[in-house]
């Protein structure tokens, strides 16, 4: 037999080979790759439902974990190609369940910004230094023949908004920044081209499944910043938080800081990546 006729003989086995060890090894590796990049997400996710339990959140979480759990034992029996399907039909439900996560943190981020901004803004016009309120402050007070130079809204305890208003400032601009980087990453039309593709792949997926998790982390920065000035603004009342919880000398948990409105807290739990029941039971020890 001619060398030819061998090296014919060679490629024609190579081309009846190639693709089904290709696929084989390909199917492995992707189903590896899904495997851990959903499991992380869906860790991920678990605090987040554990924080803001809704019946739709719940529901639609154990859906997730369900799908998971299917992929996963088709995974672990070597089973790559059903694997690879079944966490294709588990990253569709994560697009919509991120998406709804998204959402409703981009909304909670306002919420707590828009109620920081009031205050906020009557601290960055009066403790400014060149306010006619500063020049009374800077004046000489006879207590028992001036009118103390303050009004309903502000007292003596206030005068460290001199000192901090450039940094409420600076958190409440960094705030917005945040949730505005975070709302066009959500309108981000390249994501929305992705998603009405016919036939999105894996990586599309993993995109758009990013796309909405990093948005999540921005939202949880811009809520942090509006949780800052609460603190900023309170400084005053540490003193007595502290003994109330008989916690002198000692860090403090968030959930024991009642610088930070009630309704607040467990958005401060939730960028600690805490669970928030679970704070609230060291709160009942108290």
């Amino acid at each position: 037999m001619s060398i030819k006729s061998i090296l014919v003989m060679l490629s024609l086995v190579l081309t009846f080979l190639t693709p089904i060890e290709t696929k084989a090894v390909s199917s492995s590796v992707k189903a590896t790759d899904d495997y851990y990049y959903t499991m992380n997400v869906i860790r991920k996710l678990n605090n987040i439902v554990s924080n803001y339990p809704s019946e739709i959140n719940k529901t639609n979480f154990e859906k997730i974990k369900d799908l998971f759990n299917q992929a996963g034992i088709n995974y672990y029996g070597l089973s790559y190609s059903d694997a690879v399907i079944k966490f294709m039909n588990l990253k569709k439900e994560l697009i919509i369940f991120t998406e709804i996560v998204a959402k409703n943190y981009l909304e909670r981020t306002k919420l707590i910004l828009d109620s920081t901004t009031k205050e906020t803004f009557d601290i960055i016009i009066d403790f400014n230094k060149y306010s006619s309120f500063a020049q009374y402050f800077n004046r000489p007070f006879n207590p028992l023949e001036d009118i103390k130079p303050y009004n309903d809204q502000y007292s003596s305890k206030d005068f460290h908004f001199f000192y901090d208003r450039e940094k409420i400032e600076a958190y409440l601009q960094q705030g917005y920044k945040s949730y505005q980087l975070a709302l066009r990453k959500f309108n981000n039309p390249d994501i929305d081209l992705l998603k009405k593709k016919k036939k999105m792949t894996s990586v599309d997926m993993n995109s758009v499944i990013n796309n909405y998790m990093n948005i999540i982390d921005m939202c949880r920065e811009g809520k942090q910043y509006g949780i800052e000035i609460y603190k900023i603004r309170n400084i005053n009342d540490l003193g007595e938080i502290q003994k109330k919880h008989n916690i002198l000398g000692k860090k403090m948990r968030t959930i024991f800081d009642d610088r930070i409105p009630n309704d607040y807290k467990v958005d401060a739990i939730d960028n600690e990546n805490l669970i928030y029941s679970i704070e609230i039971k060291h709160l009942n020890k108290k």
